[in-house]
């Protein structure tokens, strides 16, 4: 892997096993908001096609001034689910960035959540140690598929360059991001969202079934 130097992982679906948390926090968003029937399935197929993206930005294009309102209870509801049913990583997640920072990459963690479920979830995992450096749209701009928390990662991990960064995801959203940025490899996996035919439509290099391959890649 001596033509990179950062890798940037994903949360929900890549690193960590999401178990259906996301749709579970946004079933009970729209129960708290009154949403049934046509409008709430409807509103549910848009999250599950949008999957990776910000939040906030995901709810202001359902509920347009609502879109606070949405974000807010979605945040509360997605940690109280996270507790009540447990986060995980996806096995051997860990072990994978850790043996990432042994051949003298540096890596960090992107994800829609805002910053305090992010470390609410970091601290659930026992990840407050893994990550040099953990982002949010909130911390970088945009959010995916926008390229900014990528972007941010170059800067603030000081790489050489775009292009030596390896962008892994398992949505869209993830590889559009990537490609947008200009990342040197965009790497999709399948423990999430989105099948290999959607991830290599949307920018993928490579397809892998899970982020403990990666290490297997010559590059």
């Amino acid at each position: 892997m001596k033509n990179f130097e950062l890798a940037c992982f994903d949360m929900a679906g890549t690193t960590m096993s999401d178990g259906g948390l996301v749709l579970e926090a946004f079933r009970r968003t729209i129960d708290e908001l009154g949403v049934i029937g046509d409008e709430a399935a409807a509103a549910q197929e848009y999250v599950v096609e949008t999957m990776g993206q910000s939040k906030i930005e995901v709810f202001t294009a359902l509920f347009d001034d609502g879109a606070s309102r949405a974000n807010a209870a979605f945040e509360v509801h997605f940690v109280d689910a996270a507790r009540e049913l447990g986060v995980s990583e996806v096995p051997g997640a860990r072990s994978t960035v850790k043996a990432l920072r042994d051949l003298g990459f540096k890596v960090a963690l992107t994800t829609g959540f805002s910053p305090a479920t992010r470390e609410v979830l970091i601290q659930a995992l026992g990840w407050s140690d893994l990550f040099d450096l953990r982002v949010s749209p909130a911390d970088a701009g945009r959010g995916r598929p926008s390229p900014d928390m990528l972007l941010w990662c170059v800067l603030k991990l000081k790489a050489t360059s775009v292009g030596s960064v390896i962008a892994v995801g398992d949505t869209a959203s993830d590889m559009l991001a990537g490609t947008r940025a200009g990342a040197g490899l965009c790497v999709g996996v399948r423990t999430g969202t989105d099948d290999a035919e959607r991830l290599l439509a949307n920018g993928a290099d490579v397809v892998l079934d899970s982020v403990v391959d990666l290490l297997e890649l010559e590059l």
